[in-house]
């Protein structure tokens, strides 16, 4: 091989290696800031995998009933794409005649954000990397946050605009798309829920060793419990388990955010194995002492 043409094919290497770097970069950000969104969305109304929904192309909505609060909620959506489960192919939600036109309008010029190889109208891919498009396709409309639902052998993935909470037929709520969430420097709060999750792991670990009856294990847990959270409600008592999801070891990050509201959170992400997923505390910063904790997500 000619030594020009392999200083070609070396620039080319390193051309394609800094686009996809540069991507990694921005699904990153993306990520970084859609889990607080999806979070937020999670406080203010419930969003759960678990909750009934409607999507009707036609008004262009997706309606969710959240049967714990009685809320019936509508959001605006955009649809990135579709992914088939059969053989394992995204397509774009602009290339695809089976959206309505209203509902994949912001695709187009976000796909040619993207390398080449990207913005073929379809790629063969996996749902993490789609899942990772969805997040900087959000961060890129600034949306509220995003979802995907199954539909047979599709999965159609879709990021949430204008979001209206309903109650008994009235609107009690419209949340504009944007981030709501400040991400703060203090890490005192956190501090304090590490050292909750390590003495609650101390208690489990103990159970499972066989070292003591689950009388006193649940004994001992509560006594862990009642010392950090300011809200007494049994519903919130803890239940033993192994392995635990809040082991430091299998936890990636950690933040604390308020909201708008002036409402004061710990958040953490933790890795399932098989998936990642993050939990809120709500805490009251006007307490003084470990005994804070009023909720949690």
């Amino acid at each position: 091989m000619q030594k020009s043409t392999l200083t070609i094919i070396l620039i080319m290497l390193s051309f394609f290696s800094k686009g996809q770097s540069n991507l990694e970069t921005r699904f990153s950000e993306a990520n970084s800031d859609l889990s607080l969104r999806n979070m937020y969305q999670r406080i203010v109304w419930n969003m759960q995998p678990t909750n009934e929904y409607l999507f009707d192309q036609t008004k262009g909505e997706v309606k969710y009933i959240i049967e714990e609060n009685g809320y019936e909620v509508i959001a605006i959506p955009k649809i990135l794409g579709t992914f088939n489960l059969d053989d394992k192919t995204f397509l774009w939600a602009d290339k695809n005649s089976s959206i309505n036109k209203n509902l994949n309008d912001k695709v187009d010029s976000f796909r040619e954000t993207l390398p080449k190889k990207y913005q073929k109208n379809k790629f063969k891919s996996d749902t993490d990397f789609i899942k990772d498009l969805l997040s900087l396709f959000s961060f890129h409309i600034d949306a509220n946050g995003f979802d995907n639902q199954r539909q047979d052998n599709t999965i159609i993935y879709y990021s949430l605009l204008e979001i209206s909470i309903f109650k008994n037929g009235k609107e009690i709520k419209v949340i504009k798309p944007k981030n709501h969430i400040q991400v703060l420097e203090n890490t005192n709060n956190i501090s304090r829920i590490r050292e909750f999750h390590k003495e609650k792991l101390a208690v489990n670990k103990l159970y499972n060793d066989g070292e003591i009856e689950s009388d006193e294990a649940f004994k001992r847990i509560k006594e862990v419990h009642l010392k950090y959270w300011l809200n007494e409600d049994t519903y919130f008592f803890p239940s033993l388990s192994w392995p635990c999801d809040f082991d430091e070891k299998s936890i990636l990050k950690w933040l604390e955010f308020k909201t708008n509201d002036n409402r004061y959170f710990v958040m953490y992400t933790t890795d399932l194995g098989w998936t990642t997923e993050s939990y809120a505390y709500e805490i009251d910063v006007n307490e003084k002492g470990d005994k804070t904790i009023i909720n949690e997500y």
